[in-house]
C-alpha cells in the first residue's frame, strides 16, 4: 500500500471519530437541556378557545366621483334674457336655469302653425275630391282626370307631413330657449350674463354635478377581490366611508361593479360603489377612507403576542390531552390587538398563554386552565 493511500485512510478515520464525538456532545447537551427545562417547568397557564362572531374592518383609500357631471350650453343661438338659477344652487331635473330671447322662435312657431293649418285644409279638400271622383268611376271621369286627382291628394298628404315636421321642429327650438337641468344636481359657478349672445359652440355657461347618489372608487388586489367581492348579495359585508374630519357617513354603500381587468401598473382592480348622499357630505374629487366591515362566524380571537410565525404558516402553542403541540392557524385578519382565526381547535385543546421551549413539542407538560382570561 502506498504512503499516500495510507494517509488518506488515516485522515478519513480521524474525521469520522471527530464527527461522532461532536454529535455525541450535541446529543448530550440537547438531552441535558431538555431535562433541565422539564425539571424547572411549572404548570403552564392555558385558556379554552372560545368560538364567537367577529367583525374585521378592511380599509382602503377611495376617491369620490360624480355619477353625472355636465357643462350647460345652449342647443341654439340666441341672447340670454334671464338667468333663473344661482351658483351653488341645488336643482331638480327639468328646472329652468336660463332663458334665451324667444321672439324669433315664437314667430317661427306661429308661421309653422299657419302653414300647417293651410295644408290641412288643402289635404282634406284634395282627399274629398279624389274619393268622390274615384267613387263616380270612369263613366264620369277619364283615367287621366282620376290620376291627376290621386296625384294631387298624395302631394297634399306629403305637404301636410312636412308641415307637421316643421311645426314640431319650431316647437322644439322654442323649448330650447329654456336651458334646463338634465338631472338632479348642484350648480357650480355661473359664467353667463344677461344680454350675452350664445351658441352651441360657446364656452360652458355653468356646470351641473350630481351629488345624490354619488360614486366612490377604490382599488383592491386580486386576492382581496376574491375574498370580498366575488359573491353577490353578500350579507356579511358592509361598506362605509370615513370623511376627512373622521365622521362616518351613516348611509352604507353598495358595490355596483368592478373594472373588467387588472391594472398592470398597480396590479389592482378598481371597485365602483355608490352611496346615498342626501346632505351632500361626499364631494366629487375628495379622498375618503373606505371601510369594509366583514362579519365572521365561529371564529377565535387570539392575542397577537401568542402568535408564532413560521415560513409555512402561523401557529400557537396548545396543549391537547396533556401534550404540547403547535397548532396551525387559518387567519382571517386582525381586530385591534387580536388575531381573528378559524375555530379549528379540538374540544379538549387549550391555548398556552406563556412562552415555552420549542423542544418540548410532542412532550407531556403540566398545565392549569384559567377562566378569567378566556378569549
Amino acid at each position: 500500500m502506498s504512503v499516500l493511500k495510507r494517509k488518506v485512510i488515516w485522515f478519513a478515520f480521524i474525521t469520522a471519530i471527530l464527527i461522532i464525538a461532536v454529535f455525541g456532545i450535541y446529543q448530550a447537551t440537547h438531552i441535558n437541556k431538555f431535562h433541565e427545562v422539564a425539571r424547572t417547568l411549572q404548570n403552564l397557564t392555558v385558556i379554552k378557545p372560545k368560538s364567537q362572531n367577529a367583525t374585521i374592518t378592511h380599509r382602503y383609500i377611495g376617491q369620490v366621483e360624480a355619477i353625472n357631471q355636465t357643462d350647460i350650453v345652449p342647443y341654439i343661438n340666441g341672447y340670454i334674457t334671464e338667468i333663473t338659477a344661482q351658483g351653488g344652487q341645488a336643482v331638480r331635473k327639468g328646472d329652468v336655469l336660463a332663458i334665451l330671447k324667444q321672439d324669433d322662435y315664437v314667430a317661427k312657431l306661429a308661421a309653422a302653425d299657419a302653414e300647417l293649418f293651410a295644408l290641412k285644409a288643402d289635404f282634406f279638400n284634395s282627399k274629398i275630391k279624389y274619393e268622390r271622383m274615384k267613387k263616380s268611376g270612369e263613366n264620369v271621369y277619364s283615367p287621366q282626370e282620376l290620376d291627376d286627382a290621386k296625384s294631387a291628394f298624395l302631394s297634399a298628404a306629403g305637404n301636410l307631413e312636412q308641415a307637421q315636421a316643421n311645426r314640431y321642429a319650431a316647437s322644439i327650438n322654442l323649448d330650447y330657449t329654456y336651458l334646463k337641468a338634465p338631472f338632479d344636481g348642484v350648480l357650480g359657478n355661473i359664467a353667463a350674463s344677461i344680454g350675452e349672445y350664445v351658441s352651441p359652440q360657446s364656452e360652458k355657461l355653468m356646470e351641473l354635478v350630481q351629488y345624490d347618489p354619488i360614486r366612490v372608487v377604490f382599488s383592491v388586489t386580486d386576492k382581496e377581490f376574491l375574498n370580498h367581492f366575488d359573491k353577490k348579495d353578500d350579507k356579511n359585508l358592509i361598506m362605509k366611508v370615513q370623511l376627512a374630519n373622521g365622521d362616518i357617513l351613516p348611509q352604507p354603500g353598495e358595490i355596483k361593479y368592478t373594472a373588467n381587468s387588472i391594472d398592470k401598473n398597480t396590479n389592482s382592480l378598481a371597485v365602483y360603489a355608490e352611496f346615498s348622499n342626501p346632505d351632500n357630505r361626499l364631494i366629487p374629487n375628495a379622498y375618503v377612507e373606505v371601510l369594509l366591515e366583514r362579519r365572521y362566524k365561529n371564529v377565535v380571537l387570539i392575542d397577537k403576542s401568542l402568535l408564532i410565525m413560521k415560513t409555512d404558516g402561523d401557529y400557537v402553542y396548545t396543549v391537547l390531552n396533556g401534550v404540547l403541540n403547535m397548532h396551525k392557524l387559518h387567519i382571517y385578519g386582525e381586530d385591534n390587538n387580536f388575531i381573528v382565526a378559524e375555530d379549528n381547535f379540538s374540544p379538549e385543546e387549550y391555548i398556552i398563554t406563556e412562552t415555552v421551549e420549542n423542544l418540548l413539542v410532542g412532550e407531556e407538560v403540566p398545565y392549569e386552565v384559567i377562566n378569567k382570561t378566556e378569549q
